[in-house]
């Protein structure tokens, strides 16, 4: 049952001042910190600041759980993407989720070939207007931050139009790219509307690991080219790495790499072996290997001069942390308040021509946005891998034994292209 305050309060927040454009929210959360130089948001902080803190009471939270989320824009265009949420599904908002982070492959087409790739598939790219369209659905339906992927995403001659658009309904928006195509005039584009981040692919610490992986000679040099060409530009850049046998050995060399880049974020992958990749088994990581890269990142996460973003870690057995450990530090609450996995509840991938999956890497088809509604297909409540990845109570084996079972839920991927059951265990370390 909904609670009768919980819609209207969140309205409140989700407003935005008409002088400086700041949700309420925000400048009730970076008045914690500092005076409003805003008038306009000044005359809401007491109010909004009791509000919170009564809130969060209720959730037995402190503020402090949340880091400071006021300076971390990404997570500002999350929480901001709840309140609009709640404001207009209510209590189902928190209880089944909204897609908060969306990842939209906006094409099929790539200019590569990467052996470990998810997307096997070659679909048809939806025109400018369709996939505006598809964009507008999801920031209605409650979506914070889109990511822009492919195959690669700048082969799109409309990429800069639709990043453009995202842009100014107030998203947080990212483009994730394998590098070889930034170059000056489409970086300063890329800079000249306002991305929010740019995030570039490197799967080794030497040409011989990352083109191998990559099925190209030259790759890894134009991808350094093109964070140096990103970094200097002063657009805020990360590196993603899909982490297997054949690069684990590399993953502290990379990131000397990528600290000499002036990269600010580093997301770190586990391998899933799915799409293209089903057939490299053997280069996925056991329990033991992924339990020791885990505690590797935990050690240098608090001297690391970029962010360390290892995941589904972070999302999943974060939870199971020691409290007193740097991830749980960083983000233990955060993983409590999402429980875990978020694939169909906060989080869902959109492809090229408009079909929706609960992630990028469960092949289980919910719809297609240019025929349905996001939240005809969203709320279907006759859709059983929907009621089955928001319900616990349904995994099976030791995930469904384990004592962190509702604020994890393991990584739903691992678990079905493993055992080809998406209910499974997965091959998390605490079980072992």
């Amino acid at each position: 049952m909904d609670n009768p305050l919980l819609r209207p309060l969140a309205k409140w927040y989700a407003q935005r001042c008409p002088a400086c454009g700041t949700s309420r929210l925000e400048a009730v959360l970076k008045g914690f910190k500092e005076k409003s130089s805003c008038q306009e948001c000044g005359k809401h902080l007491s109010f909004g600041s009791v509000m919170l803190k009564t809130a969060l009471r209720y959730l037995r939270m402190e503020r402090s759980d949340f880091g400071d989320l006021s300076s971390d824009p990404e997570a500002m265009a999350l929480a901001n993407a709840l309140c609009r949420g709640i404001a207009t599904q209510g209590q189902r908002a928190i209880d089944v989720g909204l897609p908060l982070y969306v990842v939209f492959d906006v094409t099929s087409r790539c200019n590569l070939r990467c052996i470990h790739c998810y997307s096997s598939e070659n679909k048809k790219d939806l025109s400018t207007e369709k996939a505006s369209q598809v964009i507008l659905k999801l920031f209605n339906a409650g979506a914070g931050v889109m990511d822009f992927g492919g195959g690669e995403p700048l082969l799109r001659e409309d990429i800069f139009d639709l990043l453009s658009y995202a842009k100014g309904l107030g998203l947080y928006t990212s483009i994730s790219t394998n590098g070889l195509l930034l170059d000056n005039p489409r970086v300063d584009r890329l800079k000249a509307l306002g991305i929010d981040h740019v995030c570039v692919s490197l799967d080794g610490a030497t040409a011989e690991t990352h083109d191998s992986i990559r099925n190209k000679h030259g790759a890894f040099e134009q991808a350094i080219q093109g964070i140096q060409t990103c970094v200097s530009a002063g657009i805020t850049t990360q590196a993603s790495t899909v982490v297997m046998n054949r690069n684990l050995d590399e993953v502290e060399d990379m990131e000397n790499l990528l600290t000499g880049l002036q990269v600010k974020g580093w997301y770190l992958y586990d391998f899933v072996p799915a799409g293209r990749g089903k057939t490299l088994q053997d280069e996925a990581l056991a329990p033991e290997q992924r339990h020791h890269l885990y505690e590797t990142l935990q050690g240098r996460a608090p001297q690391s001069k970029i962010t360390l973003k290892p995941y589904p870690y972070l999302i999943t057995i974060n939870a199971a942390s020691a409290s007193e450990t740097y991830f749980y530090q960083k983000y233990g609450k955060l993983t409590e308040f999402f429980h875990g996995c978020l694939s169909g509840r906060w989080t869902c991938y959109v492809s090229s021509n408009g079909d929706v999956f609960p992630c990028h890497q469960l092949p289980f088809l919910l719809g297609n946005l240019t025929t349905s509604t996001f939240n005809d297909i969203w709320f279907d409540t006759e859709s059983p891998v929907l009621r089955e990845l928001r319900d616990r109570s349904a995994l099976k084996g030791a995930c469904g034994s384990c004592s962190y079972r509702n604020v994890c839920g393991g990584c739903r991927a691992q678990a079905f292209w493993r055992t080809g059951d998406h209910l499974a265990s997965d091959r998390c370390w605490i079980h072992q």
